[in-house]
């Protein structure tokens, strides 16, 4: 049978200014399994301490919650307050009600009731803990560090200083990580291989370091200081005893060396034909000019509202121009946008002169109204909020375009005007459609 105390802490006002402890205690000593309830300004103190060791003692306590701070802070406290009169300290259990409580809400009943709440779930947790009694297993002194880029060496290098023996794993066939691969370290810009070159020719000598390069981890069992890992090493194709690190194989390889013609796929092939006409018609004007790319590019967004990855991709095969090129002016201009794009697009200018204005409101008016943020479109594709550094429209600002029409002197019920006036023409196009 049960017998379990709780004890409701104050922690002076940092509890009880939002906290009702009194309240808690109250309600603690209702529950199922609870003997006994009581509160204190400062349970961790020697006289609050003194006030749980007594009633585990008198009351044949088998079980203890203390509501007080975090648990990270006194329940090593209170488990070995518990452990000198007899109880196991692993029936005790903390209800964090200042961090999880009185710091956490501004409403006094709010907290309270909070409380009453931890409280009692952790009575139930302790009215099933079983005792525990602390074990002692042996520990394989050897240390498996996996990764051997520069972090994994130095970790391996500092364990087999300590004296322990270590099992350095990397899954490539050679050491050193991205950092082999650097000319220059930030903030010295030291040469990466001056710093790294000597930890590798450590690792290597080190009779404490075992090395398994081109290998990976394929399962981890038993537990904190036994455990297993099964280490898989990946076939090879030279012998590493006979290896002189030459590079011939490497060179000579004719696997790697192998020619293989690439296939090449035309996307106009998985093009549908509408777009294929429409880009059609764009290019094909434009076929064998110069300096044409602007143009095409401009009336590719025309069409889609935005630059298609396929289109793009089209305009380099008709145009005979690396499709990195367009990519690059496709990023480059801020006209251009690689991302869907709503029906209507709204710009709120962040200019100094709008900035004083008001700015700020309309960008957050939008986003009530709206849902979305910089950048971003609605989930129906009909607007999408873009914030400009300048419309060069200063005398007027506020300023806002939409759809490239510009309205000054904006206001925030002005704005949201005009969005009803937009949602309400375009919610009646379709009527107008079907009586025409």
């Amino acid at each position: 049978m049960a017998r379990i105390g709780v004890f409701i802490c104050w922690c002076g006002a940092n509890i009880a200014e939002m906290v009702d402890a009194a309240a808690v205690a109250e309600y603690a000593g209702q529950l199922p399994g609870v003997v006994v309830s009581k509160d204190y300004r400062y349970m961790c103190s020697d006289p609050g301490q003194r006030i749980m060791t007594d009633s585990i003692q008198e009351d044949n306590l088998t079980g203890v919650v203390v509501a007080s701070c975090s648990p990270r802070m006194h329940e090593a406290t209170f488990r070995k307050t518990a452990a000198i009169v007899g109880l196991n300290p692993y029936t005790l259990e903390m209800a964090n009600i200042r961090e999880h409580c009185s710091w956490a809400h501004t409403d006094r009943g709010q907290a309270t009731e909070k409380a009453k709440d931890l409280v009692r779930m952790m009575v139930e947790k302790v009215r099933r803990n079983q005792p525990l009694e602390p074990v002692r297993v042996p520990v394989t002194q050897r240390v498996m560090v996996i990764g051997a880029g520069i972090a994994g060496i130095q970790a391996a290098l500092d364990v087999a200083a300590a004296g322990h023996e270590v099992v350095l794993v990397e899954r490539e066939p050679s050491v050193g990580g991205h950092m082999a691969q650097l000319d220059e370290t930030f903030p010295t810009l030291d040469c990466s291989q001056c710093i790294l070159t000597p930890r590798m020719v450590d690792i290597m000598q080190s009779d404490k370091i075992k090395l398994y390069t081109y290998a990976e981890i394929d399962e981890v069992g038993g537990y904190i200081g036994n455990f297993e890992v099964k280490v898989r090493k990946k076939a090879r194709s030279v012998d590493i005893d006979k290896c002189t690190g030459c590079g011939d194989c490497y060179n000579y390889c004719l696997s790697r060396n192998k020619i293989s013609i690439p296939v090449i796929v035309s996307v106009a092939d998985r093009l549908d034909a509408d777009m294929k006409k429409t880009l059609d018609e764009i290019l094909d004007p434009a076929a064998g000019r110069r300096g044409v790319l602007l143009g095409v590019l401009q009336d590719v967004q025309d069409a889609y509202n935005y630059l298609p990855a396929d289109a793009l991709r089209y305009v380099s095969e008709k145009l005979n121009i690396p499709f990195s090129r367009i990519y690059g002016v496709a990023r480059f201009y801020n006209a251009f946008t690689l991302e869907p794009r709503g029906e209507h697009i709204i710009r709120v200018c962040q200019g100094t002169a709008c900035h004083l204005k008001g700015a700020s409101l309309l960008v957050d008016a939008l986003g009530r109204e709206l849902g979305i943020r910089d950048g971003e479109t609605t989930k129906d594709m009909q607007f999408t909020f873009e914030r400009v550094n300048c419309l060069g429209a200063c005398a007027m600002s506020p300023v806002v375009t939409i759809d490239d029409q510009y309205h000054g002197q904006m206001t925030t019920a002005k704005l949201l005007k005009a969005l009803e006036g937009i949602e309400s023409a375009d919610a009646s196009r379709p009527e107008m459609e079907a009586a025409g």
